[in-house]
């Protein structure tokens, strides 16, 4: 029997839709018809019923899909045996935010790539609402969040907790402050990152709650130009704290009032994640 035909009936009995399950296999809906057909043909029984609300598994491929499971869970065992022999490989996708990638992920990346050199690694760049999406969906392995995050399909790891704070020209710090206030800050110019990033939301939550609005204010796509465009005196820019490093020769204040936040390594529950990702997982500081 194809393995690959019990995998496609595994992801259609879990999505209970053929379209989402098309989607989760990087497939067409066709494609993934004619492979239930072909299964349907082996067994020589009718495995799912198929209506407009969706599919779901016959009697008949109830008892498949309990075996399968254990088949290909057997199966997964042999591969990681292999795994420990040589060392994982393949391809471990991972979706996080770029400024994640850079400031959280790169750091670790290298001591992966000396350990798992058979391993390629991919990053997809998006925001939380895309990630989660990208994760429940099976195109990402890994995704890295902000919390919260309410999705009962995915497994949450807090990995790092986080301030947001306020960067300033290297020049123009204001003296004889330890922290300020989100009302001086409006009365600033400020640089900004785009409203869908979790940076500026939580900003913009935090002049809502006051009735504040800022004076002017730049909006640019991404925190090198925002560090950049501050670096040049256009503004006080808001940014996570584990995003200013030394080198970027900017000051900084801590904002009064800022609430701590907390970044999530996330993957879905169902299944045991491969022996790649488990070690990326493990670097981040996430324990069994």
């Amino acid at each position: 029997m194809d393995i690959e035909l019990l995998e496609t009936f595994l992801v259609v009995c879990e999505e209970g839709n053929l379209s989402r399950a098309a989607v989760r296999l990087f497939r067409s809906q066709p494609a993934v018809s004619r492979q239930l057909q072909a299964l349907e043909a082996t067994m020589g029984c009718r495995l799912l019923e198929r209506t407009s609300r969706g599919a779901w598994p016959t009697e008949r491929g109830e008892e498949l899909r309990d075996r399968a499971a254990r088949i290909l869970g057997e199966l997964r065992s042999l591969k990681d045996i292999n795994a420990q022999a040589e060392g994982p490989s393949g391809d471990l996708v991972v979706a996080c935010s770029d400024n994640v990638a850079c400031h959280v992920l790169a750091p670790v990346l290298g001591r992966f790539a000396k350990e798992c050199p058979r391993v390629r690694i991919r990053i997809e760049s998006s925001v939380t609402p895309g990630i989660v999406n990208l994760v429940e969906r099976g195109f990402c392995e890994l995704g890295v969040v902000l919390l919260p995050v309410r999705n009962p399909r995915l497994e949450l790891k807090p990995i790092l907790e986080f301030k947001h704070i306020a960067i300033f020209p290297p020049r123009g710090a204001p003296r004889g402050l330890s922290e300020v206030g989100v009302p001086f800050l409006c009365e600033r110019p400020l640089v900004l990152l785009s409203r869908e990033t979790a940076t500026r939301r939580s900003f913009d939550e935090m002049l809502a709650s006051k009735g504040l609005h800022p004076e002017k204010c730049m909006e640019v796509g991404s925190v090198p130009v925002q560090k950049a465009m501050v670096r040049a005196g256009l503004g006080t820019g808001i940014l996570a704290d584990y995003a200013l490093e030394t080198r970027d020769g900017l000051p900084s204040l801590p904002i009064h009032g800022a609430r701590t936040k907390t970044l999530a390594l996330c993957h879905l529950k169902a299944g045991k994640l491969r022996a790649s990702a488990k070690r990326l997982a493990e670097l981040l500081g996430v324990k069994e």
